[in-house]
This record gives structure tokens, C-alpha cells and sequence, in this order.
């Protein structure tokens, strides 16, 4: 028997995206006859809210309205500003400007108490400047989210969510929404350049002079690329200078990417890339295999990595992004023309500069050595409660139960899926394909009232082998264990994918699906957590 999801796992989702399978568990926990559970009925009206924003237009209001109701019921048992403040905006959206109006007040009656309902004061902040908004105190709610801008600087997320409830309100009311600029997050960078650069040369000062230009003209407080020799460890040495936020993403690990890519250049450059490595944010590698050593599938995928890490993460702040592109006089080097040509033109801005070559390293460097029997894959893990040896079931029964997974895997090579009772290891060379998959599986299952898998999804570089037995190809690599990791992490019905699945999405601007970030995950999810479902969200409100 499944235990009940909890309340704080039910919100989890709704944030992620996941509103139906949310709404889903709330009823199957029983948690919509609580009617007397303040806890129960906030999460009602958030996952009301949710609803409201995602359904039909002509329907908005009256669910807005639905989920005020349960904030004020869960106000009027636990009084608390994050929950009146709740009700009055959701009342606004519902149409019900007075209404809205005597909630904000209330809400700040609650903030001008000796001792508040226990929130950051962050929240407690931004709280203010929403209730003031709704009582047309423009400058007052300017003045208050200057205080909690003051109060939690770096607080990226929790301002990202302040910003779009803002932007609701006065979109709500016809309001001047430009004001909320001096408030947004700053903006993420990729950025990728030319090894031909000489350490403390004519070049290598042009850059810096371009880069300083970059960053005065722009906000930009994030930036994803490599640190090989030349342009690179130029461009992240002045970000770094800046402030900016520093992610960099390798080919492989970074002792065996410094002998290949930035050695050879010179022992000066040595220096320089550990030194910038050491201030990095976080770091990466596409490739962990011993194949890895200048393996060009690796190096294409550190470069999608490095895309998608800047597009997911502005997406994630409602923020913009832009690509920084510098190349030699010719249109190279190779690897930097290849991300320019990566970029999705409708993800931001690209700009590309021309910075002559004045040293001549590409002799210098180790060759590719392409390895043909490796392949960026998709594993997928599809899990399915009930069908151990345990279940008794007879084989109309078993195949009525496994209809939505038997019907999607039935579409692909046979050769890619293997099956044990409840589980289905799937390895698939093409990303569509394997988002396609995952989407039919879930919408079959639930179209069909059907119990629906858990699924985990992963991309990594593998070595595909086929199995003489069965005809089965077996990946050998890091993919299906984290797979199965995230299968087993996932409630029935969800589909999870790693921080790699969801960068590469980004890159590739597929809509097939959309990733929005699940929780943070640890070393056994090798990074964030993403849930996987239909695309054309909006931008996450208030809690």
C-alpha cells in the first residue's frame, strides 16, 4: 500500500510544474476534506491558484476565487501575513478589487504587530510591498522592496517569485510593471572563445577591454563556459573581477582537461585556469570515461551543457540571457564556431567579437580521438507498482495494466527497451524520441484512468554493447543508474529527469516537454532534480 504523500512533497510539485499529479495526490491523501487543517487548506489555495493560471481562460476567475477562499479559511484559523496577503491578490485576480483592498490591510495590520508571524524578513518585506501594491501605494511598495532587497541580497528565487506576483497584480489592475526592473535578477551568460590568444598580449587586452565594455553596458551575474587556454580563461578571469557568478563546464575532469586543453599553451596559462577554477561556482564534466581524453562527442556536450546551463537558469529567475561568441579572423576556432552555431536564436541576444590570433597553439594540442562505439543517450527508467510475484495477477490483467508502457515502447526498437517484471530499461540515442516516450506513457495513463509508472530520465555519454542473448543494446556508462535513481525518487505518475536531461532540453529548445527544477538533489542525482511535463507554464507565483 502506498503511504500518503505529505503536504510539503504536494507543494514540491506544484512548484515544479507538476499541477495535475499535485491536485492528483492532494485528493488521494484526503487532505481536501481537512477543512479545519490550516496547513491543508494553504496548500489547497496554492494548488487552486495554480490551476487557475493554467486553465481555461473563461474558468480563471472563478478557481482565483476558489483559492482565496482557502487562504482566508486557513487566515482565519492560523492568522498569518503570508496567508492574507494570499487571499486579498487572488481576490484581485478573481475580480474583486475591494475585497483585495480590505485584505491587503489586513495584511499589513498583521506586519505592524510588535511580533509577526514568524517568515524571513525577506518575505516578511516583500509582503508589504504587495499589500501596498494592492492599495495603490506605488512608492510605498517600491520603498518596501528596496528593504527587502536589502534584507536578502543574493535571494535570487525567492525574488524571481515576489517579482511574478508583482507583475500579476499590476497586469491585474493595468499598472506600470517597469519599475520592477531595478528589482530583477541579473542575467546569465554562456560564453566561448579562440585558443589563438598569447598570455599578456595584444589580444588577450582587446578581450579585456571588450569584456569590461560587456559588463558595464549589461546585469549580468551568471555565466556558464570551459577554461581552456586563450579566450576562455580571459573572458572568466573579468567575470569573475566583476562579481559574476562563475559555472564552468569541461570536456572531462579538470586534471586531464588542463593536459589537453591548457598546458600545452604555456605553464602560464596553467596557472591561470586553476586559479579561476578554484573561484568557481560549481563545475562540471560532460565525459568521466577514459575515453573522455579529448573526446570530441564530450567536448560537443560540454558545450550544450554550457547553453542550456545559462538558458535553464535565466528561465528559472525570469531573467535574460546572451551568448558572448569571440572568434579569430577566420570565423575559428572550431569548437568556439560550433556553440555559436548551438545557440536558439529566440533563447537571447548573441554577440560575437573578432579578436586576431597572436599565437599560433593549435599544433600544440592532442588531436581528437573520436571513439565510434560511444553515443549521447537518453536511459530512461519506467517503473510500475504491482507487478511482482506477489500481485497474482493473470496475463489480461497484466497486460491491461502495463497497456500505456507496452503501447509507447512498442513504437521503438526493440533492441533499445529491456523488461523484467514492473521495470523497463529503455536506452535511446534520440532526445525527441525519448521525450516523446515519456509524454505518451503519462498521457495514455492518465487519458485512460489508468495506474500510471514512475519514470526516470538521464542523458549521458555511454558505450552502447549489444547483448548476444537477447539482441538487447546494454549502455555501460552512468546513465541507467541515475535513471533508476530518479525512477525511484518519482511518485506514480511523475517522470523526473537529471540536471544534464534538463540543460541539454534547454540547449536544444525542444517543447516537447518542459523541465522545471524539482528540488536540488544530491551526488547520486549528479546535480538538480527536474520534473518533466507539458510545456507553456507560466513563471511560478507566490508560494
Amino acid at each position: 500500500m502506498s503511504v500518503p504523500a505529505s503536504l510539503p512533497a504536494i507543494t514540491a510539485l506544484a512548484r515544479a510544474g507538476a499541477i495535475d499529479r499535485a491536485w492528483d495526490l492532494f485528493i488521494a491523501a484526503g487532505y481536501l476534506e481537512r477543512t479545519a487543517d490550516p496547513a491543508a487548506l494553504a496548500v489547497k489555495g496554492r494548488l487552486l491558484k495554480d490551476r487557475a493560471r493554467t486553465g481555461p481562460i473563461p474558468d480563471r476567475a472563478v478557481t482565483f476565487a476558489e483559492a482565496a477562499s482557502a487562504y482566508a479559511a486557513a487566515h482565519a484559523l492560523s492568522p498569518a501575513p503570508y496567508l492574507a496577503i494570499n487571499a486579498a491578490t487572488l481576490r484581485l485576480l478573481a475580480g474583486d478589487r475591494g475585497g483585495a483592498q480590505v485584505g491587503a490591510q489586513e495584511a499589513l495590520r498583521l506586519l505592524d504587530q510588535a511580533q509577526p508571524a514568524a517568515d524571513t524578513p525577506y518575505y516578511l518585506a516583500a509582503t508589504r510591498a504587495e499589500a501596498l501594491l494592492l492599495l495603490d501605494d506605488l512608492p510605498g511598495a517600491q520603498a518596501a522592496m528596496e528593504q527587502a532587497v536589502q534584507l536578502d541580497p543574493d535571494g535570487w528565487d525567492d525574488r524571481a517569485v515576489t517579482l511574478a506576483q508583482l507583475r500579476a497584480i499590476q497586469h491585474a489592475r493595468n499598472g506600470p510593471v517597469d519599475w520592477l526592473q531595478a528589482f530583477s535578477p541579473p542575467d546569465s551568460l554562456h560564453f566561448a572563445g579562440h585558443m589563438g590568444i598569447s598570455a599578456s598580449g595584444r589580444s588577450e587586452a582587446d578581450i579585456v577591454a571588450a569584456i569590461d565594455a560587456l559588463l558595464e553596458r549589461t546585469r549580468i551575474g551568471f555565466a556558464w563556459g570551459a577554461l581552456a587556454a586563450g579566450a576562455d580563461i580571459v573572458i572568466a578571469e573579468r567575470l569573475l573581477a566583476a562579481g559574476v557568478e562563475l559555472h564552468v563546464v569541461l570536456p572531462c575532469p579538470p586534471d586531464r582537461f588542463a593536459a589537453q586543453s591548457v598546458s600545452p599553451a604555456g605553464s602560464a596559462w596553467t596557472e591561470r585556469f586553476y586559479a579561476v577554477l578554484g573561484q568557481a561556482c560549481s563545475v562540471v564534466a560532460s565525459g568521466h570515461g577514459a575515453a573522455a581524453v579529448h573526446d570530441p562527442l564530450a567536448t560537443a556536450h560540454a558545450g550544450e551543457l554550457a547553453i542550456g546551463g545559462a538558458i535553464l537558469n535565466a528561465r528559472r529567475f525570469g531573467a535574460a540571457v546572451r551568448q558572448l561568441i569571440i572568434t579569430d579572423e577566420a570565423g575559428g576556432g572550431r569548437n568556439t564556431a560550433r556553440q555559436a552555431m548551438m545557440w536558439p536564436t529566440a533563447a537571447g541576444p548573441q554577440e560575437r567579437l573578432t579578436i586576431p590570433r597572436d599565437a599560433e597553439v593549435e599544433a600544440l594540442f592532442p588531436p581528437e580521438q573520436p571513439d565510434p562505439a560511444r553515443a549521447l543517450a537518453v536511459s530512461l527508467c519506467i517503473l510500475l507498482d504491482g507487478l511482482d510475484g506477489r500481485a497474482n495477477l493473470d496475463s489480461a490483467q497484466i497486460a491491461a495494466r502495463t497497456a500505456p508502457v507496452a503501447d509507447a515502447l512498442a513504437l521503438l526498437d526493440p533492441a533499445s527497451v529491456r523488461a523484467s517484471p514492473g521495470r523497463w530499461d529503455v536506452h535511446l540515442t534520440d532526445l525527441d524520441t525519448a521525450l516523446e516516450t515519456v509524454r505518451g506513457i503519462l498521457s495514455s495513463a492518465r487519458l485512460g484512468g489508468l495506474q500510471a509508472p514512475s519514470i526516470g530520465a538521464h542523458i549521458a555519454i555511454s558505450t552502447a554493447v549489444t547483448d548476444p542473448a537477447s539482441g538487447a543494446r546494454v549502455p555501460y556508462g552512468p546513465g541507467e543508474g541515475i535513471a533508476r535513481r530518479l525512477a525511484t525518487m518519482a511518485h506514480p505518475g511523475l517522470a523526473l529527469g537529471s540536471q544534464a536531461l534538463a540543460v541539454t532540453m534547454a540547449a536544444r529548445a525542444t517543447s516537447i516537454l518542459q523541465a522545471r527544477l524539482y528540488h536540488f538533489g544530491d551526488e547520486s542525482t549528479e546535480g538538480a532534480v527536474f520534473t518533466l511535463g507539458p510545456s507553456g507554464l507560466q513563471p511560478d507565483m507566490a508560494i
